[in-house]
C-alpha cells in the first residue's frame, strides 16, 4: 500500500537520519582503528598507505545487511523474512560496493584528522592497471577498489597538503595611493585588445605556424621508443606549454615553422608526480601530428571602427581614453591591492621547497586564467599567458601559491565567507565584458574548473578589502605609477 505523502516523508528522513548515524559512527571506529603509513614525497605532497582492520569490515557488513534485511522484499517470502543467504547472494555485490565507498571516504578523513593533515584539494588514489600503477581521482578509484573475501582492507593514495605559518602583523599595513597618467601606449593596447576580442581564429592556408598559432595534431608520448599515451585532434598553442602535466618550455622552438602534415617531436622528462608512477623521473618524447594550423586575425581597424559606429581612428581613440580615465579609481585601487599583496608575501615566512607539483602549477594557471577572465582579456591572450605559465615560469608560480595559501590563512582568521550571491554576480560582470549570456559563462567556467576558483579569488578579495580598509596611508610621488602599470598589465 502507498504510504501517504507526510508518511513517506517521514519515512525517508528516518532513513537519511540513520544512515547520517551510520557515517559518523563509521568514522569514530576509523578514527581509533584505521592504520597509516604516511611518506614524504615531494613539495607539500604525502602518500598515504592506508589499512582498515577486518573486524571493522565485518562489523558494518553485518549491519549493513541487517538493515537490508528488514525492507528487502524476495518473491516467495514475506517482507523482512527472506534469509540473509538469499539477501546476500542477490544484493551482496550492491552492499559491498556501498560499503567500499563508506571505508575509503571515511577512512580517509579519520586518517588526515589523526595526523593533522591539512589536504589541499582531492586525494589521488593508486591503482593497478595493465600498463602499470596509475593514479586516477575517487570515482575512477572505487571501480578498481574491492573489499576481499577476508583479511584486511587497503589502498594508496597521494595528497597535497597546505603549508604550515606564522601570518604578519595585518593592520597598518602601509599603502601608498597612486597617481595614474592615461598615456598613449595604453590608448594602442587597449584598441588592440578590444580588437582581439571580436577577431577569430582561422586555418591557415599556406605557411608554417608562428608563435600563438594553435595546432591541431594527435599527440604520442613515448618512453624508451615506445609510445605509451596517444590523445587525436588535440589543440596546442606555439608557445611554451604543458601537455598532460609535462612541461615543454622548448615547444615553441619545436613547432616553428610546422606546416599541415608534418610531424615534430620535442623530449621531455616525465614529472615526478605523474599519474603512471612506474614513469616518474624517466626521459621521454612527445610526437605531433600536424592536422590543421589556425591563426588570430583580429577584427581590422576598419571593421572595428565601423562596427562600433566610429568616424575616425582618432574618435575612437578618444572614446576609449574617456573610458580608461573613468576606470582611474578603478586602476588606482588594483595597485593598492597589489601593494598589500607584496606586504603578505614580503612579510610571511613561508618558503616552498624547489619543485612544485603538476597540480601546484595548474592552481596557480587557473588562478591566472580567472584573473584574466575578470579583466575582459581576450581568449588567445588568456591561454598564451596561462601556457607560459604552466611551462617555465617558476618564479611566478611559486608566488601565486604563496599568495594563496597566505590568503586562505587570512580567510580563516578574519572568518571571510562567500555567497552564491556574489559569485553570480562576478558572473554576470564575466558576461557583460565578453558581450556573453550569464548562463554560457556559467557553464564555461564549470567547464574549465573555473567555478570553484571564482569563489576562492572573491575569499580573497574580500580579505585584500579588509586589510585596506584597516591600510595606513602614506604617501609618495614616483613609484605608484610603476605599481599601477603592473596591475594594468595583467589585465
Amino acid at each position: 500500500m502507498q504510504l501517504p505523502g507526510s508518511a513517506a516523508e517521514l519515512e525517508q528522513r528516518i532513513r537519511q537520519q540513520k544512515a547520517e548515524q551510520e557515517a559518523e559512527r563509521l568514522l569514530e571506529e576509523l578514527k581509533k582503528e584505521v592504520q597509516v603509513q604516511i611518506t614524504d614525497i615531494g613539495t607539500l605532497r604525502k602518500e598515504l598507505h592506508i589499512t582498515i582492520p577486518a573486524k571493522i569490515i565485518a562489523e558494518h557488513l553485518d549491519y549493513n545487511y541487517s538493515e537490508l534485511m528488514h525492507d528487502v522484499v524476495i518473491p516467495g517470502f514475506r517482507k523482512g523474512r527472506a534469509p540473509r543467504k538469499l539477501v546476500e547472494k542477490r544484493f551482496g555485490s550492491e552492499v559491498r560496493e556501498s560499503l567500499t565507498t563508506s571505508l575509503v571516504g571515511q577512512s580517509f578523513f579519520a586518517a588526515t584528522e589523526n595526523h593533522n593533515l591539512e589536504v589541499l584539494g582531492d586525494p589521488l588514489f593508486r591503482i593497478e592497471t595493465e600498463q602499470g600503477a596509475k593514479l586516477v581521482e575517487f570515482d575512477e578509484a572505487l571501480q578498481h577498489l574491492k573489499l576481499p573475501a577476508s583479511g584486511d582492507f587497503g589502498y594508496v593514495c597521494e595528497v597535497e597538503v597546505k603549508p604550515t605559518f606564522e601570518l604578519p602583523e595585518l593592520k597598518g599595513i602601509p599603502v601608498r595611493t597612486p597617481q595614474i597618467t592615461i598615456t598613449d601606449q595604453m590608448i594602442d593596447e587597449e584598441l588592440l585588445r578590444q580588437r582581439k576580442l571580436r577577431g577569430r581564429f582561422e586555418p591557415l592556408a599556406d605557411g608554417g605556424a608562428q608563435r600563438d598559432d594553435l595546432l591541431v595534431a594527435d599527440v604520442t608520448l613515448y618512453v624508451d621508443d615506445q609510445p605509451v599515451k596517444s590523445e587525436e585532434n588535440v589543440q596546442i598553442g606555439v608557445r611554451p606549454s604543458a601537455i598532460d602535466g609535462i612541461r615543454l618550455p622548448q615547444l615553441a622552438d619545436a613547432l616553428a615553422g610546422v606546416c599541415t602534415g608534418q610531424t615534430r617531436s620535442v623530449t621531455c622528462t616525465i614529472p615526478d608526480d605523474y599519474e603512471r608512477t612506474d614513469l616518474r623521473g624517466k626521459p621521454a618524447r612527445l610526437e605531433f601530428r600536424v592536422h590543421e594550423i589556425k591563426r588570430l586575425i583580429p577584427l581590422s581597424m576598419e571593421e572595428f571602427l565601423k562596427r562600433g559606429g566610429f568616424a575616425s581612428e582618432a574618435e575612437a581613440r578618444d572614446f576609449y581614453r574617456a573610458a580608461m580615465e573613468s576606470e582611474r579609481d578603478e586602476l588606482i585601487e588594483r595597485a593598492r591591492k597589489e601593494q598589500i599583496c607584496d606586504y603578505l608575501l614580503n612579510n610571511t615566512p613561508l618558503e616552498l621547497p624547489e619543485k612544485l607539483s603538476t597540480r601546484q602549477i595548474e592552481r596557480a594557471a587557473l588562478r591566472r586564467m580567472l584573473d584574466l577572465r575578470l579583466r575582459g582579456i581576450p581568449d588567445s591572450d588568456i591561454l598564451a599567458q596561462a601556457d607560459a605559465l604552466r611551462a617555465s615560469a617558476k618564479e611566478e608560480v611559486t608566488r601565486s601559491l604563496k599568495l594563496s595559501f597566505i590568503l586562505e590563512k587570512v580567510a580563516e582568521k578574519l572568518e571571510v565567507e562567500v555567497t552564491d550571491e556574489e559569485v553570480n554576480t562576478e558572473i554576470a560582470r564575466i558576461a557583460r565584458r565578453y558581450n556573453r549570456r550569464f548562463d554560457r559563462v556559467r557553464d564555461e567556467l564549470q567547464r574549465d574548473g573555473l567555478l570553484d576558483q571564482l569563489a576562492e579569488q572573491i575569499r580573497h578579495d574580500k580579505c585584500v578589502e579588509r586589510l585596506l580598509a584597516d591600510a595606513e596611508p602614506i604617501t609618495t610621488d614616483a613609484e605608484p605609477q610603476k605599481a599601477a602599470r603592473r596591475g594594468r598589465s595583467k589585465a
